[in-house]
């Protein structure tokens, strides 16, 4: 299982780098040449939405290793819509070189866009996850979920036409949510660092993951 988390975890890495790389380099050859026309905006515009994508996607992919059947399926479902977003993407901005696409692709895209970047933002925050984590740092990550979740509702919504009018109090209540959100994302990482160091316990599969996981660990604590 390392070697194939390393292995995706390279494949995102390169993805970054390929997609940034030709997204600078197109705009500035466009630049130099002073050709900057809606072509070479629809490169770099593909070339970073393909870097995003796949390292959403390789979020979803290592989720799906671990022995959680929870975050298999939380894996799988990000892994979908990632490949689901970049695709709309990619009909958005070529199926029409005279028009930005249709509206309907336009809010298809951010809807599953969103869904693909919290679901990569959840797979991170809980294959992190480790059985010597304190109660405050379990806390902060599974509120850094829900966060994440609810600034998540509160964009699709608008996106798909549910919502007709956000007033300034829902803004400035997804905005709040979204300030502890990164807050509350930041934090965890970094206590695990000042927490001391756990003492060695065996773990199923010779894995120390804690999230073999909140919805096993009932079933493997009920043999104790």
């Amino acid at each position: 299982m390392n070697q194939q988390s390393g292995a995706i975890r390279r494949f995102a890495g390169w993805s970054l780098v390929v997609g940034l790389s030709v997204a600078a380099a197109a705009a500035a050859l466009a630049l130099l040449t002073g050709s900057f026309d809606y072509t070479e905006l629809r490169v770099v515009l593909t070339s970073i939405g393909f870097a995003i994508a796949s390292a959403a996607g390789s979020a979803g992919a290592t989720a799906r290793l671990r022995p959680s059947t929870g975050l298999q399926v939380l894996g799988t479902v990000t892994l979908l819509a990632s490949a689901a977003a970049f695709a709309l993407l990619l009909i958005g901005l070529w199926t029409n070189v005279d028009q930005w696409g249709d509206e309907g692709v336009w809010r298809a895209f951010g809807c599953i866009a969103v869904l693909g970047i919290a679901g990569s933002h959840a797979c991170v925050m809980l294959v992190a996850v480790r059985h010597g984590d304190s109660d405050l740092v379990r806390l902060l990550t599974f509120s850094a979920i829900g966060f994440a979740a609810f600034d998540s509702v509160a964009v699709i919504l608008p996106l798909a036409e549910l919502v007709d009018d956000v007033d300034e109090g829902w803004a400035r209540i997804s905005g709040t949510a979204l300030v502890l959100l990164v807050l509350t994302s930041i934090l965890p990482p970094i206590l695990r660092r000042l927490q001391p160091a756990p003492r060695p316990a065996p773990a199923a599969n010779g894995s120390d993951d804690f999230l073999a996981s909140p919805w096993s660990r009932s079933r493997t604590g009920s043999s104790c």
